[in-house]
This record gives C-alpha cells, sequence and structure tokens, in this order.
C-alpha cells in the first residue's frame, strides 16, 4: 500500500496534486470520498482543530479506515493547521494519521522553529510527514464580503530565504507558503505568485509544497502553480462548505417539509461530490488508483 509520501512523490513526477479536502460534517466526508472514488482518484481528508472538536481524534481515525474499506480508494488522513503544540501532539500519539500540519505562524520565527523541529522529530518516530508554515495566510474559510488589500498582502507573502532556513533547520517534509492564496473566498482575490513559487521549488529541492485556500482560486493559476511549483497538495474547505449549506438549504425549502434530517443527506453528498469531482479535475488526480 503507499504511503503518504509514495503518493506525493508520484504526484510531483507526474505533475498532479492530491486534494486536501477539510471535513465539518458526515455528508461532507461521504461527498468527499464519493467524489473521489468515482474519479478514481487519491484523496486527503483533512481537520481543522475546530473540526477536531466536533468529531474527536479517535472517532476521525476510526470513520477513515472504515471509509478506506468502503470506498476503495486511498484516502489520507492530515491534521489542518494544527494547533496548539499539544493538540499535534496528540494527534502524533493517536494512530491513523499519515499527515501533520503544525501551523506555528503566529509564534515568534525562532520559536516556531524550535516547536516546530520538535514536532518533526516525535512526528518522524512514528513514521508520519510534517507540514509546517511560516508566514500566516490571511482570511478565514468563510465567504467574505470584504474586500482584501492586495498590495498591503504582497509584503506578507513569504520569503525565499527565511523558507529555506526554516526547513532546513526543521526538516519538515512538507511547506505552506503565502503567494497570494487566502483563506475563504473574496470579491477579488490576488493573483497567484507564480515567480515566488517557482523560485521556492528550487530553493527548497525535495521539500514537498502545498497550496492552502484554494477556494475561488481559478482553475488556471492553479493548474500553472502545480506546474511551476510542483506542488502536490492543495487543501480546499470554503468552496465544500457553501456547497453544503446552499444544498441543505434548497432541501428545507422543499414542500412538504421533512423533519428527519437524514432524509437531506444524499442531495447534500451528491453536490458536495460534484464540488470535488470539479477539483479533482483541476489538479489531475483522477485515474490515478
Amino acid at each position: 500500500m503507499m504511503t503518504a509520501r509514495d503518493w506525493f512523490e508520484k504526484a510531483r513526477k507526474e505533475n498532479f496534486a492530491i486534494g486536501a479536502f477539510n471535513v465539518d460534517s458526515l455528508e461532507i466526508f461521504k461527498g468527499i470520498c464519493l467524489g473521489a472514488k468515482n474519479k478514481k482518484s487519491p484523496v486527503m481528508v483533512e481537520f481543522s482543530p475546530g473540526e477536531v472538536s466536533y468529531f474527536g481524534l479517535k472517532d476521525i481515525v476510526d470513520m477513515v479506515i472504515n471509509a478506506r474499506e468502503e470506498y476503495k480508494i486511498p484516502i489520507l488522513l492530515n491534521l489542518d493547521h494544527g494547533k496548539p503544540a499539544e493538540l499535534v501532539k496528540q494527534a502524533i500519539e493517536q494512530p491513523g494519521f499519515d499527515d501533520i500540519h503544525f501551523d506555528g505562524s503566529d509564534l515568534d520565527f525562532g520559536e516556531n522553529i524550535h516547536e516546530t523541529r520538535e514536532i518533526v522529530s516525535k512526528a518522524h518516530s512514528k513514521g508520519l510527514l510534517v507540514e509546517g508554515e511560516t508566514d500566516k495566510i490571511a482570511g478565514s474559510s468563510e465567504v467574505h464580503e470584504e474586500e482584501v488589500n492586495i498590495e498591503a498582502l504582497k509584503g506578507l507573502y513569504t520569503d525565499v530565504k527565511r523558507a529555506t532556513r526554516f526547513v532546513q533547520e526543521t526538516k519538515v517534509d512538507i511547506y505552506a507558503p503565502f503567494f497570494g492564496n487566502l483563506h475563504g473566498t473574496f470579491p477579488t482575490q490576488p493573483d497567484l505568485d507564480m515567480g515566488l513559487i517557482t523560485n521556492l521549488a528550487q530553493a527548497l529541492g525535495e521539500t514537498f509544497l502545498s497550496l492552502h485556500g484554494a477556494s475561488g482560486i481559478p482553475a488556471v493559476q492553479v493548474k500553472q502553480a502545480i506546474k511551476v511549483g510542483k506542488i502536490v497538495k492543495v487543501n480546499i474547505n470554503t468552496e465544500l462548505r457553501i456547497a453544503y449549506r446552499d444544498a441543505l438549504a434548497a432541501q428545507i425549502e422543499k414542500e412538504p417539509p421533512q423533519y428527519k434530517v437524514y432524509d437531506y443527506s444524499d442531495e447534500i453528498v451528491l453536490t458536495v461530490a460534484a464540488v470535488v469531482e470539479d477539483k479533482i479535475d483541476v489538479l489531475g488526480s483522477g485515474g490515478r488508483v
């Protein structure tokens, strides 16, 4: 059976990326798995601290183990934007994760290096990959109505030398840069800085790169970033939440009214799966299983 590292190496070699989809409901989880199965694609499901709090670490692992058997596809499991460090360490000790993302971007740079290095040591001893970041990716996984100051954001983009030092000193397996990607969707979003991601890919060598905040980014830019930046992991959350909410609202408005919540489920799952399938087409991971 291929490991997460195997899949990322295959993705880099064959110029595609694996979709890392956040899960904050059972219907979204089923939709992700169904979409990936329909496309014969590997997929990563990931859980942020809020989503971990909702499901529980042990239940998350059990869900994924069961889904692998039911859907017959590779399903990788990631802790997304893990913090504080105590939660990250709990996930490392909970058998079943493939990838651990420690988000130390709120910390002083030196402290981020220290904390990440310690987490890498613990995770590697369990055979897990670790993802790290140095520059806080702006936004949140919501539909934002406000405009962003694109020029101001550019001053916060990842610095290649700083990123190189971070990777060298921590030995993270995956690095998450900020190069125009935002969490959530906005009326106007900056273009991805293709020159920056190209330079990062060259500077960081064998370190895998991920693209966070892919919701709302035009498909052509995502494809180009995968190509020039050798990106192997693309995070998608907000567009799934939008699909879920819109499908649920449509179900609730139907007549006669339904009071069994599970009667809403099938249509929601299919709606989410359609979004996942579209993203898999963009990422080029379909037909790899």
